[in-house]
């Protein structure tokens, strides 16, 4: 009896901890970030759809022209928080399977995929974060940082 018991209590802190597990906790992405590279000015944009989904875009601005590099979204596909990369470079978008998430950092990865396998987003604070791109062996990795500019 008293094995069925615990057996019974460890099933309802499962169900909690995957109740946990919310899209919501990605809410402080939401607004306008940027950061500078070789002089170039590169921005994240991420709007909240719905509460289950996160629509972003990435793009640089040249003289009158506006670059998109990348759209991206976080949200449910089946039972897995998913982040979608749609770049030029690739036929069909690339799904990044949440493997990580608290209130500060999210990890997504997709062992199979050529570069990036794996992209952290990590909450510096209120006005800053930075996102972590990584192979499978760990020695190819890029950190960018991004500031706030509004969070409109």
């Amino acid at each position: 009896m008293l094995i069925f018991a615990v057996f019974l209590g460890l099933g309802a802190s499962n169900d909690e901890a995957t109740a946990k597990l919310s899209i919501k906790k990605l809410h402080w992405l939401k607004g306008k970030w940027s950061r500078v590279s070789a002089g170039t000015e590169h921005f994240e944009i991420w709007q909240i759809k719905r509460d289950s989904l996160l629509e972003g875009e990435s793009y640089y601005e040249k003289p009158g022209k506006k670059k998109v590099t990348e759209k991206m979204s976080i949200k449910w596909v089946g039972k897995d928080l998913v982040y979608i990369a749609d770049v030029a470079e690739n036929e069909e978008p690339v799904n990044f399977r949440n493997i990580l998430l608290n209130d500060s950092m999210a990890v997504f990865e997709n062992r199979s995929h050529d570069y990036p396998n794996r992209i952290t987003y990590i909450k510096d604070s209120k006005r800053s974060f930075q996102v972590i791109l990584d192979n499978n062996s760990g020695n190819k990795t890029r950190k960018l940082t991004f500031k706030l500019v509004t969070r409109r």
